[in-house]
């Protein structure tokens, strides 16, 4: 009946998102990191691991681990209106524990690639660490579900970018790794 399993797994998932009317579609490449850094840019640190210090991905094989300053990030293209809802799932290893001023951040930007790649209205983001200084209080070992608000394209948005980020305020203010799994985006 069908000539192959991955035709007929992608009609069943297909059918799936139809009967309950959800919308996700692949704006993010890997967004489980199964396949390394494919579909990602990146700057600083960042690896992906099979486990880290007794922690092992939320789903799959493959998560993201991010130290110092650091981030990957794509785009994708968008449309003014246009709405949309990140999830992401978040760690950091007890291990190698977010410290001091260091926090992790999953963030959606707005781009015109039209005009430099400059950014246009008001970035989101849920920024995350341990001690509760941030957005999200997250506790070492154990994966947090995290959901942005619903995000509009402003006007001039000709893409999104979704950013995946550790921070410090400075060099020695704080440390530590977080870690990201099963990033997705769905279109509302």
């Amino acid at each position: 009946m069908f000539k192959s399993k991955r035709l007929f797994l992608g009609l069943m998932v297909f059918g799936a998102m139809s009967v309950f009317g959800a919308q996700w579609l692949a704006f993010l490449e890997n967004g489980d990191f199964e396949r390394g850094e494919l579909g990602w840019n990146t700057w600083g640190d960042g690896d992906t691991r099979t486990e880290y210090h007794a922690v092992f991905p939320e789903d799959g094989e493959n998560f993201l681990r991010l130290w110092k300053r650091s981030g990957w990030y794509q785009d994708f293209s968008t449309r003014p209106g246009a709405t949309f809802q990140l999830t992401a799932y978040v760690a950091t290893a007890r291990e190698d524990a977010l410290w001091g001023d260091a926090f992790g951040e999953v963030k959606i930007e707005w781009r015109n690639k039209d005009e430099d790649d400059r950014e246009v209205g008001n970035a989101q983001s849920v920024k995350f660490d341990v001690a509760g200084n941030q957005d999200r209080k997250i506790m070492p070992d154990e994966w947090a579900a995290i959901e942005l608000p619903t995000a509009i394209a402003p006007p001039g948005a000709t893409h999104c970018r979704v950013l995946l980020t550790i921070w410090t305020a400075g060099e020695e203010a704080g440390g530590g790794c977080a870690l990201f799994d099963n990033v997705a985006m769905r279109k509302l």
